[in-house]
């Protein structure tokens, strides 16, 4: 019984041996948890990539990665509104929708965020659709039973049963804003984008990924982050995020021990006329809160930045030379800060004695190219071949990302690597040349 990851066979098994139950207790568990299965399931549907034959143009995937086959869940049966993953629709604008009784219909993407893994597809149904209401995720707790269903390995209409394992899983490099809910309820390939439901089968969260080499831990993003993302891509098609503009690290361990305290993260560069420079924010600031929001990581910072709207002012608190202090900030947009960066002059590579190419292979984050002899990189360790997961705390998917943030970064200004090398990440401190 205090084993986290019990499943529940496990533990009726136990209340059996222990005398603790009758069989019209379990007869009675038994008939709930086939009720809300026959409730939930109808509403979880199977996503596949849709090419209309002979189309040239519409439903073909775009470049870049394809699509996966994957589940879905109806959150709205009237517009016909369903949310799954952003990588089970990637790149196509069209998607095949199969529901439970077997019926078929081509659904549109309406919008889809690369950045929580999350998009909305409509369909246009004539028939009457089941939808599933979306729970309070900051009320989950460690040890709650749970239901997962969805369409692995495309056994469609499969519903498996755990517990919550772990709340809060960050770096675990699934996404950009990560903010998981760990579960032992089995979840396979073709799971991506179905619910994870409570015993009142009522969504926690929209399952995402898996760890390939353990079993039983599977990972779902929590409802009131799909709620807050679901809602802005149904009105806009996109998310629109706020933007700090800083570079921030974890607290180097003598900073957490002065504090007192490992919460908080550290400003290693603030962009010029970014809204943290005209707040005055300054590097080696500790940021401590973020509108009350304790920061613990430097993905927490990342996570809360990015649900606030922009345009809104935020109190930070922070620690300069060891005394507290309270900083408004009034965020930008982060699409137009990201549309900026994307339209500055590539960084010459020579400033920084560094080069990098997009890694196909791997399917995102940048490699290193070249490293110049002689150079500050290279006296630092950076290998040709590293991978490189986030500059300044901002995470990175291809080359241009890359380049646009070393264009804020001026002579002399540090860099803050986060590489990826034969599967150890490392954090190297560089700064630009020239």
């Amino acid at each position: 019984m205090n084993n986290p990851l019990i499943k529940i066979s496990t533990f009726i098994t136990f209340l059996l041996l222990a005398q603790f139950s009758s069989a019209g207790i379990l007869e009675q568990v038994e008939e709930e948890l086939v009720a809300l299965a026959d409730k939930v399931r109808p509403a979880v549907v199977s996503l596949s990539p849709y090419i209309a034959k002979g189309a040239v143009g519409q439903g073909l995937p775009r470049k870049g990665r394809p699509a996966n086959a994957g589940s879905g869940v109806i959150f709205d049966a009237k517009k016909g509104l369903i949310v799954t993953n952003s990588h089970v629709v990637r790149n196509v604008l069209k998607i095949l929708v199969t529901f439970k009784d077997g019926s078929k219909i081509v659904g549109d993407v309406l919008g889809a965020d690369e950045d929580t893994d999350l998009a909305v597809v409509r369909v246009e149904y004539a028939q009457p659709l089941t939808a599933v209401k979306f729970a309070d995720s900051s009320k989950v707790k460690i040890g709650q039973l749970v239901v997962a269903v969805g369409n692995p390995y495309g056994l469609n209409d499969t519903t498996t049963f755990g517990i919550v394992s772990g709340l809060k899983r960050e770096n675990v490099n699934l996404s950009r804003y990560e903010d998981f809910i760990q579960t032992d309820a089995s979840i396979n390939p073709g799971n991506s984008g179905g619910p994870l439901l409570n015993i009142q089968g009522e969504v926690i969260g929209i399952n995402t990924a898996i760890i390939n080499y353990a079993q039983s831990i599977g990972f779902s993003i929590p409802s009131n982050m799909v709620s807050h993302i679901v809602a802005q891509l149904v009105e806009h098609g996109e998310v629109h995020r706020g933007w700090l503009g800083v570079g921030i690290d974890p607290l180097p361990e003598e900073m957490a021990e002065k504090k007192d305290s490992k919460k908080g993260v550290v400003v290693t560069s603030v962009f010029e006329g970014d809204p943290a420079y005209q707040a005055g924010l300054k590097v080696g600031d500790i940021i401590l809160k973020i509108g009350g929001a304790v920061v613990e990581s430097p993905n927490t910072l990342i996570r809360i930045i990015g649900t606030i709207t922009p345009g809104q002012t935020i109190n930070l608190d922070i620690l300069r030379n060891g005394k507290g202090k309270t900083v408004p900030v009034k965020l930008e947009s982060k699409k137009k800060k990201t549309s900026l960066l994307a339209s500055l002059t590539p960084s010459d590579p020579s400033s920084l004695g560094f080069s990098v190419i997009d890694d196909f292979l791997a399917e995102n984050n940048p490699k290193v190219a070249t490293v110049k002899p002689g150079s500050y990189a290279d006296s630092k360790g950076l290998q040709v071949g590293d991978q490189i997961l986030a500059v300044n705390g901002e995470m990175v998917e291809n080359q241009r990302e890359f380049e646009g943030i070393l264009s804020g970064v001026t002579k002399g200004g540090s860099i803050f690597l986060l590489v990826l090398r034969d599967g150890k990440k490392i954090n190297l401190g560089l700064v630009r040349e020239n």
